[in-house]
């Protein structure tokens, strides 16, 4: 069986960001975007999904996943 490869959508990700306040959908400096369900794990592009955390708050939230075996 064929392994599926999980991509991101950046033109989604920019229609959240702009809906969100984000002018032209750029985020600021110091902050990324997290995927609440992981797009390796089906997640989606929505604005349901994604959050906008700072790098070090994102670093913390996907080393807390990797030590309960959820990465």
């Amino acid at each position: 069986m064929a392994k599926r490869k999980s991509t991101r959508n950046q033109t989604r990700i920019k229609k959240v960001l702009k809906k969100r306040g984000y002018a032209k959908g750029k985020l600021p400096k110091g902050k990324e975007t997290h995927h609440v369900k992981p797009v390796s794990k089906g997640g989606k592009d929505t604005s349901k999904n994604i959050r906008v955390v700072s790098k070090t708050k994102h670093k913390k939230i996907h080393k807390n996943r990797k030590k309960r075996g959820k990465v």
